[in-house]
């Protein structure tokens, strides 16, 4: 248990924290911004194409955020999906707006022009999601998942 504490406090520290669903962690329903935000990894059998993931985006399906990951992937994987994701949040906001579903799938090659951060993180949560009870998610089925909590990003403001 102490290894769980030691690295929840650890993520916590890095800006990337993650764990169960605990109300500490939402906006108590008034207008502040989310101290954080949540995001559903799964493990798939197949995605198409051949990237290591796919990241769903929602508005009207919860989870909203989903990062589906092949059967080997591994904290690496987990590194690039989530730099991705928080990517594509700074420039949509938090949660999509739009009634249909956006995907973005790393292309290949990709990893190699830019470095990947490793997140310190990961590899604790990637023997977290192979270890994980399978649940429904909507629009995907009933596969092995974990959801962590990610920092808000900001918009950027637009120039009049």
């Amino acid at each position: 248990m102490q290894w769980l504490r030691t690295l929840l406090c650890a993520a916590t520290l890095t800006g990337f924290p993650f764990g169960a669903e605990l109300d500490a962690q939402q906006s108590t329903g008034n207008s502040r911004r989310p101290t954080r935000v949540p995001v559903m990894l799964a493990l798939v059998d197949t995605l198409t194409g051949d990237a290591p993931f796919r990241i769903l985006r929602r508005a009207d399906v919860t989870p909203h955020d989903v990062i589906l990951f092949r059967a080997g992937a591994d904290w690496a994987t987990l590194s690039a999906a989530v730099q991705d994701l928080l990517s594509i949040r700074r420039v949509q906001g938090d949660t999509t707006r739009s009634g249909a579903g956006a995907m973005r799938v790393r292309q290949p090659g990709r990893t190699a022009a830019r470095e990947v951060r490793m997140l310190p993180w990961a590899r604790r949560v990637m023997e977290d999601l192979r270890r994980a009870d399978s649940r429904v998610i909507a629009g995907v089925g009933t596969v092995p998942s974990v959801q962590i909590w990610l920092p808000p990003q900001r918009r950027p403001s637009r120039q009049p």
